[in-house]
């Protein structure tokens, strides 16, 4: 994947660098995009762990997650993976990859549900918001801010703040409720 791109992935290469037949590859995944998938969401683990402390260090839950969001995008337009496909239209082909957008909430859902079961059981979301629900605006918004280039204009505190106010706090309990 890194020296062809993920969309350049061929299983018959991938089997003969694995030491293996083509049949044993198939045993392990349905077809080449399966393969790109398992091998991107590792990916998107090891970033989120990498994440983790340095927004663990945020104290306030809009905050932090205004910060996730945002640092999610800046790390994902810098990997390789996302520039090979960036060349091929990137948000199609992540969502090609990723089965259509349902597959792909649902693959990024084990990333970001933590974060959101730690805020729900601190009782900071609002009435009504699920884990799930919750989870999938967060990654619908995270595709969605990969999917256009970035021409607001906004420095990246302003960005930080724009998140907050649109993303995050519709999310969050305000004092009252």
């Amino acid at each position: 994947m890194r020296r062809n791109g993920p969309h350049n992935v061929r299983i018959d290469e991938v089997a003969r660098l694995a030491g293996c037949s083509r049949a044993t590859v198939y045993r392990h995944v349905a077809d080449k995009d399966e393969l790109v998938r398992e091998v991107l969401v590792r990916l998107a683990r090891d970033r989120a762990r990498q994440m983790t402390p340095a927004l663990a260090r945020v104290a306030d839950p809009g905050e932090r997650i205004a910060e996730g969001v945002q640092r999610t995008v800046e790390a994902v337009r810098g990997e390789w993976w996302y520039r090979a496909l960036a060349r091929h239209g990137a948000t199609a082909a992540v969502a090609r990859i990723g089965g259509g957008p349902r597959a792909f909430v649902a693959l990024t859902s084990p990333l970001v549900a933590p974060s959101i079961d730690r805020l729900a059981a601190a009782g900071l979301l609002r009435s009504g918001v699920t884990v799930e629900h919750a989870t999938e605006w967060l990654c619908i918004v995270t595709t969605g801010l990969l999917a256009v280039d970035d021409t607001s204009g906004r420095s990246r505190p302003e960005q930080i703040a724009f998140l907050r106010r649109f993303v995050a706090d519709p999310l969050l309990r305000r004092s009252g409720d």
